[in-house]
């Protein structure tokens, strides 16, 4: 006994794509983030300008993932630069 195929399905049918949980975040000092190829071609290299420290920090790699750009909650520039608007909108808000 074969099985029958399965029934034709329309693009209308198909289940809805999975949507991304988390939004993907950038960190609200980050003035700018080029992105310019590395050597051989293979590897990626960012060049950030925080607006804290006014520097510029390079992440380099096949596929670096800048803490500007994936979790700035990591960063300890932005969690010190988090903290001092804070506590100064707190000090205006009591």
């Amino acid at each position: 006994m074969r099985a029958d195929p399965p029934p034709w399905r329309d693009e209308d049918d198909s289940p809805p794509k999975p949507r991304r949980t988390t939004p993907m975040q950038r960190c609200p000092y980050l003035e700018q983030i080029l992105r310019e190829p590395a050597a051989f071609g293979m590897l990626t290299r960012y060049k950030a300008d925080c607006h804290v420290d006014h520097r510029t920090h390079n992440f380099t790699g096949r596929h670096p993932v800048p803490p500007c750009i994936s979790d700035p909650g990591t960063c300890h520039l932005y969690r010190e630069q988090w903290e001092t608007e804070r506590h100064l909108i707190d000090r205006y808000r009591d």
